[in-house]
């Protein structure tokens, strides 16, 4: 009995000292642990901060962008305002000038036609007096006149005499003449020169003004 109780207490001893031993390997790994953590504390300081500050950074950026973009956009909207109205002015003018063109263009239309009736009556009222001299001549005298003129305006002085005196003077010219007068009365005012006329017209007046150039290839005597 003795000797198991000896046995036992020999195994709680060893147990003890198996548990120590177990304790101090733990004491001295948390140990070691501890000293790396202190020797790591400093880096990870140093990380924790560097990645602080560029979070800092980025969110600084993040803001400046923001404000940036802000601020572009307010500009793109505030030009493209200050665009629609340059437009909407030009086109205000655009309508205003097409407008006062289009009244300016009535006026002057107004104008013309104004100017053109009382020409029409001052040449009327020439032409009925011319006439009336014309009626007052003799035929024969009146016929002789009117064959020297001009068709058309020989037709503009016949127009405003009576059909009998324009039967007289007619009577009284080249039967040629006559049939011209008589072509051309029918057709009715107003009494115009055809295209090819004025052009024919026009070309033989500008011949006539051109100078005559000296020949120079006269044989010249020799010396």
């Amino acid at each position: 009995m003795k000797g198991y109780s000896k046995i036992l207490y020999i195994a709680l001893c060893l147990s003890y000292l198996g548990a120590n031993t177990a304790t101090q390997e733990k004491t001295s790994e948390l140990i070691q642990c501890n000293a790396i953590f202190e020797a790591k504390k400093e880096e990870i300081t140093r990380q924790i901060q560097e990645f602080e500050e560029k979070k800092q950074s980025l969110e600084i950026l993040q803001k400046a962008s923001e404000d940036l973009f802000n601020q572009r956009e307010k500009q793109i909207k505030t030009k493209e305002e200050q665009v629609k109205q340059q437009l909407q002015e030009l086109q205000e003018k655009e309508t205003a000038m097409q407008k006062m063109q289009a009244e300016s263009e009535e006026k002057v239309k107004k104008i013309l036609a104004k100017n053109e009736n009382i020409l029409r009556q001052i040449r009327e009222e020439t032409e009925s007096k011319v006439a009336q001299t014309y009626a007052k001549m003799k035929d024969s005298k009146a016929a002789a006149i009117l064959s020297d003129l001009d068709l058309n305006e020989a037709a503009n002085i016949l127009f405003f005499l009576k059909p009998q005196e324009i039967g007289k003077i007619l009577a009284k010219m080249e039967p040629k003449k006559a049939a011209l007068l008589t072509e051309t009365l029918k057709k009715g005012p107003p009494f115009q020169k055809e295209k090819q006329e004025i052009k024919k017209e026009e070309s033989q007046e500008q011949e006539e003004h051109i100078p005559s150039i000296p020949n120079d290839n006269k044989t010249k005597p020799l010396i």
